[in-house]
């Protein structure tokens, strides 16, 4: 009896844990439903409104006659109209809106042709009050309460209620940059209040340097400077030049000053050491490679117009920022002054000029190679050229010579295909039937084996000796 009990009692428990899950899982999805719902149904009645208003004068080209007047009236209340516009209600990707639509297809009919006149306020008959999925404007939660603040005038017009116009939302005002407190109307740290042009009470930034508060937005009216900033008695928090400061930048940089701040910059490329600003003009000293020039700018140095002879045979002189480097010539060039078969001023053997340019000389066109003409063929090549050996002849050393015909067998020796005809003729091979034979032999031999040693017996073991005995003879004769 008390172990009965004790079983009635866990299942009555497991139930009620049961019951209470399902039940939370039904209130979330219906919260979620709503939540979804109301954004859906604002789309298509703003979408319904888009569409009412393309198909206001469909097919009718606005003549003002008496027949256009009379089927534009029968026109605007028809559920031709009507399915026109409903189309157009969603996108092909809103499943949302397409499942809504589908839903309430009936509703959106008893609004056309029954509201339509006595409400055009689509948003409220639909939405509000015929669907229950949101709320009138400055009202929140599944009993469409006021916002902090009010419904005319939510939070007082300086923060956002949540939940406004959903059937969701807690009603609390989220404030917007500069006003804080329950109902947004207390003005932030660094922010003070003054009058709009409305003679209503808003918050203004304080000026960047104050720290703490201010009365106005001049540096005048902060009651503490921020770092980098200093009281003066004339005008307030004025802005501290840290680059007056001396060796505040490490080597090679220089101070820009900042409203409150500083910043170190890298000198110039052309910089030797310090410099008092930036870009060239701004050096104390000039780095190698560059010289002062007559307007005080750190100029780079061209050692290349300078020194023709800079670099070496077979290069030419680039000049870059503060330096030079020696690049090697064109492979068509034996001398040059730039990049490219142009930059030659003589060609290597195997070019010659041609447009001021270093090109591939063709001596195979030219007659100007020595092959042999009977046993050899030219091919030209970038600056040079090559002789092939011609069809029939192979190459021994410098020169080309004839090819050999095949060497003869011995004639002692036979060919694989005489050997073979040998071994037909003399019978000496088995055929396909006989090989077939002999593998049924094998097989029926090992049938016997296993016979003899799965049943040890004896009969099999005679039967196997037979057929060995056979098998030994067929192949021997």
């Amino acid at each position: 009896m008390e172990f009965s009990l004790k079983m009635s009692k866990t299942l009555i428990l497991q139930i009620f844990i049961v019951v209470n899950i399902l039940m939370c899982t039904a209130l979330r999805s219906a919260a979620r439903e709503k939540k979804a719902k109301c954004p859906t149904c604002k789309d298509i009645v703003e979408a319904f409104k888009k569409g009412k208003e393309k198909t206001a004068k469909a097919n009718f080209g606005g003549g003002n006659t008496d027949w256009e007047e009379r089927k534009l009236g029968s026109y605007a209340n028809s559920e031709t109209r009507l399915v026109e516009i409903m189309e157009g209600l969603c996108e092909d990707s809103a499943s949302e809106c397409h499942a809504m639509v589908e839903e309430q297809e009936e509703t959106l009919e008893e609004w056309w042709f029954t509201h339509q006149f006595k409400n055009d306020d689509m948003n409220t008959w639909f939405c509000i009050d015929k669907l229950k999925v949101c709320c009138p404007n400055g009202t929140y939660g599944s009993d469409c309460k006021e916002c902090s603040g009010g419904k005319d005038t939510p939070c007082n017009g300086n923060g956002k209620c949540e939940g406004d116009g959903t059937r969701e939302g807690t009603g609390k005002c989220s404030c917007d940059s500069g006003y804080e407190g329950d109902l947004c109307d207390e003005c932030e740290e660094l922010y003070f209040e003054e009058q709009d042009e409305n003679s209503k009470p808003k918050c203004t930034a304080c000026h960047e340097s104050c720290a703490d508060s201010c009365s106005g937005g001049s540096p005048k009216d902060c009651e503490k400077c921020k770092g980098g900033w200093d009281m003066t008695d004339e005008d307030g928090c004025k802005d501290k030049n840290e680059c007056d400061e001396e060796d505040i930048c490490g080597e090679g940089q220089y101070c820009v000053n900042n409203p409150g701040s500083f910043v170190c910059k890298g000198c110039d490329d052309s910089c030797e050491g310090n410099c008092t600003g930036e870009g060239p003009k701004g050096c104390l000293e000039c780095a190698s490679g560059y010289v002062k020039n007559d307007e005080e700018e750190c100029k780079d140095v061209d050692e290349c117009s300078e020194n023709s002879t800079i670099c070496t045979s077979g290069k030419f002189c680039d000049n870059t920022p503060g330096s030079f480097v020696c690049r090697t010539c064109h492979s068509a060039c034996e001398t040059c002054i730039g990049e490219g078969s142009r930059g030659c001023t003589k060609c290597n053997a195997g070019y010659q000029m041609t447009e001021n340019e270093c090109k591939d000389k063709d001596e195979c066109s030219s007659d100007e190679h020595n092959c042999d003409r009977e046993s050899e063929k030219c091919r030209n090549m970038p600056g040079s050229f090559t002789c092939d050996c011609q069809k029939g002849f192979k190459r021994d050393g410098d020169k080309c010579v004839k090819k050999k015909g095949k060497k003869k067998m011995d004639k002692g020796k036979k060919t694989v295909e005489e050997e073979l005809a040998d071994v037909l003729k003399k019978g000496d091979y088995f055929s396909e039937m006989q090989m077939k034979f002999g593998s049924v032999l094998f097989a029926l031999f090992f049938a016997c084996a296993v016979a003899a040693v799965m049943k040890r017996s004896l009969l099999a073991i005679v039967v196997m000796t037979v057929v060995y005995a056979f098998i030994w003879w067929y192949f021997r004769t």
